[in-house]
């Protein structure tokens, strides 16, 4: 690149999130689409990458949601290495509490204790964690959620072994919890986030598969999306990170949606419903093992909630390799 390039990328970074810069290098791709799927007579096609063009116009101007329009993943290169379908509960040698140190644990995490109580299973397999107010609770009255992972480096129960993985693609497919206050997420991370060693995101990062804006307003043009994020150089003064912007989901507080992520030696890869939304390689991609993490956090504003008790609803979480 040259001289005056770097100055008016600078110039740019200094104006506008990465997400923006790359919504902005979209437009004429996505233009240039539109004109291609035009003279192949594919209307249907040619409608939805308009919405995307006024959507990607909208996110460079004002930092909104896009519906998700570039490629469809394809399954072909992968095959399944481990799975949890819950359909007779959830695998307690893989799975165990986040920040809740056994079976019968109770934690305060923000504004929730979280406690296995809040877990429970649909009729037709499916996990549930709800987040909740409770009179009675572990430790008495308070909000109650939960939050659980597979890190086979921290065993709290007899029998665990967790569950880590080197690249591939992880999915998860679920309905969201309604109302204000709450955070449902899907996330990977490894122990090496934790160390203050500024390597970037090479041996630990924490890369978000999908979370949510706990103001659940119905009228905010974000409602309906999630983002994606990674997080790098540990939690304290060198953290880094950059968020990927928010997308739509179909319905997500009523209907199943899929969220996954491909991560290789090169880049993660974003998808919501097999569609790609976001690819990055911010901080160094993880060369490490990552285990996966299924929480509900709880902040502040869950006293505006009306939809209590709420509950994350999962079908299933699956974890593929390479082919």
């Amino acid at each position: 690149m040259s001289a005056k390039g770097v100055i008016f990328l600078n110039f740019l970074s200094s104006i506008f999130a990465t997400r923006q810069i790359v919504a902005l290098g979209e437009l004429p791709i996505v233009a240039g689409k539109i004109i291609a799927e035009l003279f192949s007579f594919d209307f249907k096609r040619v409608s939805a990458l308009f919405v995307a063009f006024t959507q990607l116009i909208s996110l460079v101007i004002f930092d909104t949601p896009v519906t998700p329009y570039k490629d469809s993943i394809d399954m072909s290169r992968f095959e399944l290495a481990w799975s949890d379908e819950f359909e007779n509960g959830f695998d307690t040698e893989r799975w165990q509490g986040h920040y809740v140190y056994g079976a019968n644990d109770t934690q305060l995490r923000d504004t929730a204790w979280w406690n296995r109580d809040q877990v429970s299973f649909t009729d037709d397999g499916c996990l549930k964690i709800t987040a909740e107010y409770k009179e009675n609770g572990p430790k008495g009255a308070g909000y109650y959620s939960y939050g659980m992972e597979t890190n086979p480096n921290k065993q709290y129960d007899a029998g665990y072994v967790g569950y880590e993985q080197l690249y591939g693609y992880f999915e998860i497919r679920c309905i969201l919890p309604k109302g204000a206050g709450i955070n449902p997420a899907f996330w990977l991370l490894s122990d090496g986030m934790f160390d203050e060693n500024t390597d970037g995101g090479i041996t630990g990062a924490e890369v978000d598969v999908f979370e949510t804006n706990t103001d659940y307003d119905e009228e905010s043009k974000e409602f309906n999306s999630v983002y994606h994020t990674i997080h790098v150089d540990s939690y304290d003064e060198y953290h880094r990170s950059e968020n990927q912007g928010a997308f739509y989901a179909d319905d997500p507080y009523n209907k199943f949606n899929t969220y996954g992520v491909e991560w290789n030696e090169n880049e993660y890869i974003f998808y919501i419903n097999g569609v790609e939304t976001a690819r990055t390689s911010f901080g160094g991609v993880c060369q490490v093992p990552l285990y996966l993490i299924i929480s509900v956090g709880v902040d502040e504003k869950i006293a505006q909630n009306e939809y209590l008790p709420s509950s994350l609803v999962v079908d299933y979480v699956r974890c593929y390799q390479y082919v």
